[in-house]
């Protein structure tokens, strides 16, 4: 008797223990898929296109005075996954915080994060500088060009950027070429770039 009862105690407490860890597994996917929901996702890469083809496009048509709204890409305080070139980057607080599928060293995600962090407020500032300068009654054409040069040669380097990031993953380690390489990764003088682009643009004017 005594047997029976010590049996049914044991397996009592092993249906006990088994639906509380069931339970505990169930809470934890639901607080995992509410994290999950609560994420912003961005896709960098056409964040990036759609900046530049709001410029162009009020570039072509001034007059209808829609001046593009200025955008930061990287620089987020919320939780946000960006995708770039199939890499999602994790940002909060606006500094990079991890890459999906890298495990990299608190030093190279302090690099990656200071290049894209840099060429993300250098576009915002020159966008908002570009604004003002097109409301502004005693506006410089010359100068309103020479920043429109700059906010599209940045978003074109931020873009040439994560797509180099992107092409080390390739790598049978994509953790340790990442690694290795990213500090390699030199950025351009913004204003030496849009001067040589400048000059560029007017010899082949007087061409």
């Amino acid at each position: 008797m005594k047997t029976a009862k010590s049996i049914a105690l044991i397996l009592l407490i092993i249906i006990s223990s088994s639906t509380t860890s069931y339970i505990l597994a169930q809470n934890k996917q639901i607080k995992q898929a509410d994290i999950c929901a609560e994420l912003e996702k961005v896709n960098g890469n056409e964040m990036i296109k759609r900046l530049a083809d709001q410029r162009i496009a009020f570039n072509k048509n001034r007059s209808n005075h829609n001046l593009p709204k200025a955008e930061y890409i990287i620089n987020r305080s919320n939780l946000t996954i960006i995708n770039f070139n199939g890499l999602d980057y994790y940002v909060k607080n606006n500094r990079l915080t991890g890459i999906k599928g890298l495990n990299l060293s608190d030093s190279v995600m302090n690099q990656i994060t200071a290049k894209l962090i840099l060429l993300d407020g250098i576009q915002y500032e020159q966008s908002e500088l570009l604004n003002n300068e097109h409301v502004n009654p005693n506006s410089n054409l010359q100068k309103i060009w020479y920043m429109d040069r700059q906010f599209m040669l940045t978003l074109k380097i931020l873009s040439s950027t994560v797509r180099d990031i992107a092409a080390l993953t390739k790598n049978e380690n994509p953790s340790l070429t990442v690694e290795t390489n990213v500090a390699k990764m030199r950025l351009p003088n913004i204003d030496k770039a849009a001067k040589k682009s400048n000059m560029q643009s007017l010899l082949s004017l007087s061409k």
